[in-house]
């Protein structure tokens, strides 16, 4: 029996639509983490409601990497994957996600009644070079199963991971009691530790290999958390007291997650009938002094456009989270992409006047809301926190964020404009109405319009005021652009290349520049928080490199540049395109980034 010591590894269990793999991959986590691993997890989740079992749309599964260092994206391929049938194996395989040596698990319990089907998976598999491990469900286990109704076979599947990842057995028992302690019954829940114990005990008569990854002690209180948990905590901590919302995937659990914490903490959660609904009450909050956020996706997006560009007008903050998928209209609901920045930035008709945050990851989450919140209050206009799937619904260990409990907007901490690479705002702010009170302040008032009105609020059809309003307006995005600082910065200062990303794409960039760098390759990489508007030096900063090129997860070909990339031209006219523009709906690999860098510059 070998046991290979590895930094870093990555492995997948795959399974239909609601047996469980999330779940196992959830206990898997919080073991390795008790262990002192560092883990980066993705789960696949399957778009449609109550998929057929056995079909290629139930995939259902998590990827979990593992690794001795800290770990910032999913990596670059798979080392083993178990399956439970053939199907779902088959229908992975279609994202060559794979390394060459990597290892199949593969389940032929559904065999009996499916030959031909797996024969043509396992000669796929040779084809591929794939080393295939069949093995079958030890009987005792498969009566525990109908006991069940069909559940707790991916409590066999997670033993037989525990026992390939050398897990302390028991540390993973108490993980599993911990997760269903309060859930189950006494005898259900000891049949589920069978299952575990018996898949343990199956891969060790079947698997002759095992991977050990150096755990290492880890000082102060940890915390297990997603992107959208992290954000509705930010929320929290912002200081907003409304989240008004219509649910749909992949923004939903911001929803559901206020909607269990927020009203500890004096906040109201709001589900609307639809998304227009949801806007327009968030834009009411706000113009009744209460500061409110609604979140979305894609095609909700497109839905609040109306309200988004009325809010500019009249001048009423307002906060919009974007968790992005893959489109256009309902597109891919459970895959990742970065198409939207020119939708909130161009989607309402008129002039753009809008700030768009892009999170780059867990903590980018949490902090997000703050600063949208200082900008729109001070600036009122709107502000778009831009996320995607794959931010959305990641899991790392972290330690607990500082929090900053803010009551008012001047209360943020400098920490927040660090993060976001930018300083406070300076200098008196003009508004196009320069009189303007909260609703029921005594003697104050306030015209509440989408027409364009003079500096009283008086509706005004005058070309020198409507030139005035695109003026004024324009100018609070110049103060952004002035307080903005050098974006992060990756890699050594070489001149030759320049690889520029934003949000999801920053853990991937940041990698692929740090192997290029221990491979001798001279790339340099950007990333930016603020997405828009771009920071002054950004002309000169790019002129010092021969290529500058990005990197996203949004279609760009050689004829259409892809979203960043047309931003940058115009902003910097500097021929700038896509390194990478794929929308696979799949998240970026660092290696593939390194070899099209290594590509460009031969």
């Amino acid at each position: 029996m070998s046991l290979e010591k590895r930094p870093v590894t990555r492995f997948e269990l795959l399974m239909d639509a609601g047996t469980g793999a999330q779940k196992a991959g959830d206990i898997l986590l919080g073991a390795f983490v008790g262990m002192g691993q560092y883990v980066y997890v993705e789960p696949m989740i399957p778009a449609e409601i109550s998929p057929p079992a056995r079909s290629r749309p139930a995939l259902s599964g998590v990827i979990i990497r593992l690794a001795d260092f800290d770990v910032t994206n999913i990596g670059n391929d798979t080392d083993l994957i178990l399956a439970a049938h053939e199907i779902v194996l088959d229908r992975r395989l279609d994202d060559n996600e794979f390394n060459v040596n990597a290892k199949i698990l593969l389940d032929m319990g559904d065999q009996e009644a499916n030959p031909d089907s797996y024969e043509m998976v396992l000669k796929r598999c040779t084809k591929l070079g794939l080393s295939v491990i069949p093995f079958n469900v030890d009987p005792e286990s498969q009566t525990i199963v109908k006991e069940l109704g069909g559940k707790g076979q991916n409590l066999h599947y997670l033993g037989m991971l525990s026992y390939i990842y050398n897990m302390d057995e028991e540390m993973v028992q108490k993980e599993i009691i911990k997760t269903f302690g309060k859930k189950l019954k006494e005898d259900i829940m000891a049949k589920n530790v069978t299952l575990y114990h018996n898949g343990y005990q199956l891969a060790k008569e079947k698997v002759f290999f095992r991977y050990e990854v150096q755990s290492h002690k880890r000082e102060g209180a940890q915390i297990l958390i997603d992107g959208n948990t992290s954000m509705s905590m930010g929320i929290i901590d912002a200081g907003i007291k409304l989240y008004s919302g219509y649910p749909i995937t992949p923004a939903s659990s911001i929803m559901h997650t206020l909607a269990k914490n927020f009203p500890a903490y004096g906040g109201v959660v709001h589900q609307a009938e639809d998304e227009i609904a949801a806007i327009g009450t968030a834009v009411g909050s706000y113009y009744a002094g209460q500061p409110a956020v609604t979140a979305t996706s894609g095609p909700g997006l497109s839905l609040k456009q109306e309200f988004i560009g009325f809010a500019t007008a009249a001048e009423i903050p307002l906060i919009v989270i974007d968790v992005q998928r893959s489109g256009p209209s309902t597109g891919m609901p459970t895959k990742t992409e970065q198409s939207d920045v020119l939708a909130a930035l161009c989607g309402s008709h008129g002039d753009y006047t809008k700030i768009i945050i892009g999170v780059s990851n867990i903590i980018d989450c949490f902090y997000a809301p703050h600063l949208a919140r200082y900008l729109t209050e001070k600036l009122r206009v709107p502000v778009f926190i831009l996320s995607d799937f794959q931010t959305a619904n990641s899991y790392k260990v972290l330690a607990k964020f500082p929090l900053v409990q803010m009551k008012n907007v001047d209360d943020i901490p400098d920490f927040v404009f660090d993060r976001f690479h930018m300083k406070r705002l300076t200098g008196p702010i003009e508004m196009v109405r320069t009189k303007q009170t909260t609703p029921g302040t005594e003697g104050g008032m306030r015209r509440l319009t989408g027409l364009n009105t003079d500096e009283n609020g008086k509706i005004s059809y005058f070309s020198d005021d409507h030139q005035r309003s695109h003026a004024t307006r324009n100018e609070k995005i110049h103060h952004v652009r002035r307080a903005l600082t050098v974006p992060e910065m990756f890699g050594r200062d070489t001149n030759e290349i320049l690889i520029v990303g934003w949000g999801s794409s920053r853990g991937a960039i940041e990698e692929a520049i740090y192997m290029c760098e221990k491979n001798g390759v001279p790339a340099s990489g950007m990333n930016f928080r603020v997405v828009y508007p771009f920071p002054l030096m950004l002309k000169e900063i790019f002129a010092k490199y021969k290529k500058v090129m990005t990197v996203e997860v949004a279609y760009g070909d050689a004829l259409k540049p892809s979203p960043l990339a047309l931003l940058l031209r115009s902003e910097t006219l500097k021929d700038i395109h896509p390194l990478i523009a794929e929308a696979t709906g799949r998240p970026l690999r660092p290696r593939i980034i390194m070899k099209k860098i290594q590509e460009v510059l031969k």
